[in-house]
């Protein structure tokens, strides 16, 4: 499927779901990355990132619409593209709090506290369900509820977290789902989420994001992976893998990659906000992703340009003074981190230059910015935005001039570039020829 196809799906589809979500018969299959990359921005988040994410599996997303309708969609965790939506019949109430257990099992509860089991009979072409929504329980006023694909399950009221043993995949009452543990209060969450084995994911109003873990005995621990910013989603999910996914209440969708969910820090977090899921449409009032279908791994390598900018013949060219190469690209466009290290600012005839070096010292060179979008001191991960090209400093004309310095020597960064856009493992910077690549 050409890009410019690839586009014309995903616009088709993201104006179908405005319309309430299209039919249970709206689909897509299309995959690959997404073209040109959007401008649009996640909710006060100015960071943004290209590149695919090294991810298996897949992103199941149960939803509940205003008007009381099951939907389901699916994401390919790699490229964070909408693959299809399918919207189901009326559940006959209109949920409240929403936690799916597997990929047809789903739990929701209604405004009088009532827990009710769905049992979903197919989601691949149409989303149809066994039978109606089978209540297990009462009593259940949570204002949210996730589950962490491991047997507990979590819920909020009144800022209180609490959780839950959920015995068998298909629960028929209070059997199955009981030894009620209060796990503390103060939990006046904006969303929640789970991330993994009684992991939870939240943001808050004043924009914190933040990460929760509770031990075997029901103590938990808070760590914030960001102090601000993250206030615009009023929906978060997330299917494992450092994969995240938030919904702004115009229906947008963005989605992020935490390189090392372990950590317990967010400085690792790599933004494809220039890439959403979709841009509007989402207007489910409930999300929850079922748990654990995603895996992912941390890139050494990402590829320095839109992968549209420019075809894969102008990588080889050679460079018009020493081992270097200048691509011709228009003002404007992203330029991404190469790989992990750490940003410094460079003038002189670069004008406005970036350089960044790896954990092995190798230096990185990016050359005639016209803005430059972190700053010096930064550790930044592959693919993750680090400005726009431009014309400053000795330049001829718009260009990214693109280089490789190891202790001092200068290397040829084409064949390099040649295997990033490939998708193929690229050469060791040692490796890279000297000289060769320049008339």
């Amino acid at each position: 499927m050409t890009r410019r196809r690839r586009s014309t799906v995903r616009t088709l589809l993201t104006a179908a779901m405005a319309f309430g979500l299209a039919t249970a018969a709206t689909a897509t299959t299309a995959a690959g990355h997404a073209g040109t990359p959007r401008t649009a921005q996640g909710p006060g988040i100015a960071r943004t990132a290209s590149a695919d994410a090294d991810c298996s599996g897949s992103v199941s997303v149960y939803g509940a619409l205003a008007d009381g309708r099951l939907t389901y969609s699916q994401i390919d965790p790699s490229s964070g593209n909408r693959l299809k939506t399918h919207v189901g019949p009326d559940l006959g109430f209109v949920p409240k709090a929403l936690a799916t257990l597997n990929f047809n099992t789903v739990l929701a509860t209604d405004a009088s506290g009532t827990l009710y089991r769905i049992d979903v009979k197919t989601n691949n072409l149409s989303l149809a369900l066994m039978s109606a929504p089978t209540p297990i329980g009462t009593g259940w006023t949570h204002d949210k509820l996730v589950y962490d694909g491991h047997g507990h399950l979590y819920g909020t009221a009144g800022g209180v977290l609490l959780q839950y043993l959920v015995s068998q995949p298909k629960p028929a009452g209070s059997q199955h789902i009981g030894q009620r543990r209060e796990i503390g209060n103060g939990f006046v969450l904006k969303a929640l989420t789970s991330t993994g084995d009684d992991r939870l994911l939240a943001n808050t109003d004043d924009g914190r994001l933040l990460e929760y873990r509770i031990d075997g005995t029901g103590n938990w621990t808070g760590r914030q992976l960001a102090a601000a910013n993250w206030s615009g989603f009023d929906k978060l999910v997330s299917p494992g893998g450092g994969l995240y996914y938030g919904v702004t209440p115009a229906g947008g969708m963005y989605w992020y990659q935490d390189l090392n969910p372990d950590d317990g820090t967010g400085s690792d977090i790599v933004y494809h906000n220039d890439d959403p899921v979709d841009v509007s449409g989402w207007t489910q009032t409930l999300l929850s992703a079922e748990p654990e279908t995603a895996t992912c791994v941390g890139r050494q390598y990402a590829y320095v340009l839109p992968h549209s900018a420019v075809p894969r013949s102008e990588l080889d060219d050679p460079h018009h003074d020493y081992s270097a190469i200048d691509i011709q690209i228009p003002i404007g466009t992203p330029v991404y981190a190469v790989t992990r290290g750490t940003v410094g600012h460079i003038d002189g005839g670069f004008g406005n230059g970036i350089s960044l070096t790896d954990a092995n010292g190798a230096t990185y060179i990016y050359g005639h910015l016209d803005s430059r979008g972190v700053a010096a001191g930064t550790t930044v991960t592959p693919g993750q935005y680090l400005g726009e090209s431009g014309n400053t400093g000795q330049s001829t004309g718009p260009h990214l001039h693109f280089e490789i310095r190891i202790g001092g020597t200068k290397h040829c960064p084409q064949q390099l570039l040649l295997a990033l856009y490939d998708g193929t493992t690229p050469p060791s910077p040692n490796s890279l020829p000297t000289s060769g690549c320049s008339y």
